[in-house]
C-alpha cells in the first residue's frame, strides 16, 4: 500500500519532529545538554541538512508546499525546544509555531530556489 504524496510528506515531517524534539528534550531532562557552541553547530547542521533535502526534492520536481511541510517538522521541533523552558502560558506554543513557520519558510524558499536553478 502506497500513501499519497501529501500524506507521506506529513508523516515524514511528523517523524522528524518527534525525533528532533524527543532527542533535544531527552538531553535536557537527563542533564546531558552539550555546550551552547555545540548546540549551535547541531542546529546549523540540521538546517543545512533540511535545506539539502529541499534542494534535492526541488530538483526532482516536487512542489513548494510539500517541501515546506517537510521543513516545518524539524524547524518546529527546534523552536519548540527553545521556547518551552522560557515561556509560559499560550506563548509557549504560539511563538514556536510562528517562528518555526518562518524558519521553515526561509529554508524552503532558499532550498527550492537552488533546486530549480540546478
Amino acid at each position: 500500500m502506497f500513501l499519497n504524496k501529501g500524506t507521506s510528506e506529513i508523516l515524514v515531517a511528523t517523524a522528524a519532529f518527534l525525533f528532533v524534539f524527543g532527542t533535544l528534550t531527552g538531553l535536557r531532562v537527563w542533564d546531558l545538554e552539550p555546550s551552547t557552541s555545540v548546540q549551535s553547530a547541531i542546529v546549523w547542521v540540521g538546517a543545512l541538512l533540511i535545506t539539502a533535502i529541499v534542494v534535492f526534492r526541488a530538483f526532482q520536481g516536487t512542489d513548494l508546499v510539500g517541501n515546506w511541510i517537510l521543513a516545518f517538522g524539524p524547524s518546529f521541533a527546534f523552536t519548540l525546544n527553545l521556547f518551552i523552558p522560557v515561556a509560559a502560558g499560550p506563548g509557549a506554543f504560539i511563538f514556536p509555531v510562528g517562528s518555526g513557520a518562518i524558519i521553515s519558510g526561509v529554508i524552503t524558499v532558499v532550498g527550492y530556489s537552488i533546486g530549480l536553478l540546478c
